[in-house]
């Protein structure tokens, strides 16, 4: 084993797996490489592929992990949630043509997502208790609920979007399964849930800011990434499209015009611009 390798074992014993198998640490590299210590566990391996990388730094490599010790036992995958108690799918059952449901499928509609879109991502609404007043979008995970996003579909409401509680957000990545397609067409990575719905099943939403951890898991996609965050956001995008670049992933990102979401734009133009991006 080589030094390097060493230390990377070393840095990385004690470190607990996440769901998708990614170890957090403080990186060992960062103070050789940029002169100041890292306190911030920039620093991830993958347990089963052995490739580490430092998103601050930016020092990468891979080493056989196989040497270290066994970790604790962890849960197989995200924690399970509950669903919302008062929660009513809106494509089936009462929840289709009931009177308490109504406006969500008028806020749906409104915003372009029909009946269709209902059923494969499974929304919902929430009729009843704190939850009531809101579109469910659920966040499945080999058909269990990790987690899920209830959107108010009126104006008034305080707090536009509401999680569960127990939701470890920064880990997970909605309809994250599309990173896994082996295509040579481009994966769009976007901010929120709803901006997913015209490109589906060729989109990923990281629920706001991208994580360390959503990061690692974007670096490991199987396609070309595209990072379409909000037209306010082209400096964030460009910076973790870069990041990809530097991790091996081909990746760009696009630019939308001011306070424009990627729900807003032509679809059609959106994956010309998705595509060109990987160039640039």
């Amino acid at each position: 084993m080589s030094d390097r390798d060493a230390l990377v074992v070393r840095t990385l014993r004690g470190a607990r797996p996440s769901g998708d198998g990614w170890m957090r640490a403080n990186c060992p590299f960062c103070e050789s490489r940029i002169g100041k210590a890292d306190r911030k566990a920039s620093f991830g391996a993958h347990t089963s592929t052995g490739w580490w990388h430092c998103f601050r730094c930016g020092a990468r490599g891979k080493a056989d992990l196989a040497v270290m010790p066994a970790p604790p036992e962890t849960e197989d995958g995200p924690r399970e949630l509950e669903m919302p108690s008062s929660y009513l799918p809106l494509w089936e059952g009462p929840g289709g043509d009931a009177i308490v449901t109504r406006e969500a499928r008028f806020y749906l509609v409104g915003r372009g997502i029909g009946p269709s879109l209902w059923k494969l991502a499974r929304i919902g609404a929430a009729v009843d208790g704190r939850h009531f007043g809101r579109v469910i979008v659920p966040m499945l995970a080999d058909g269990r609920w990790v987690g899920w996003v209830g959107r108010a579909w009126t104006r008034r409401a305080e707090m536009p979007y509401l999680y569960p509680r127990g939701m470890e957000r920064a880990g997970l990545l909605y309809n994250r399964e599309a990173l896994l397609r082996e295509t040579g067409d481009p994966v769009a990575v976007v901010e929120g849930v709803f901006d997913t719905f015209p490109l589906l099943p060729d989109a990923v939403a990281v629920l706001g800011k991208p994580s360390h951890l959503q990061v690692a898991a974007l670096a490991e996609a199987r396609r070309p990434v595209a990072v379409v965050l909000d037209g306010d956001a082209w400096m964030e995008g460009w910076s973790l499209a870069m990041q990809l670049r530097l991790a091996g992933r081909r990746a760009g990102a696009v630019r939308l015009p001011p306070r424009t979401d990627p729900d807003e734009v032509d679809v059609g133009w959106l994956r010309e611009e998705m595509r060109r991006c990987l160039d640039a």
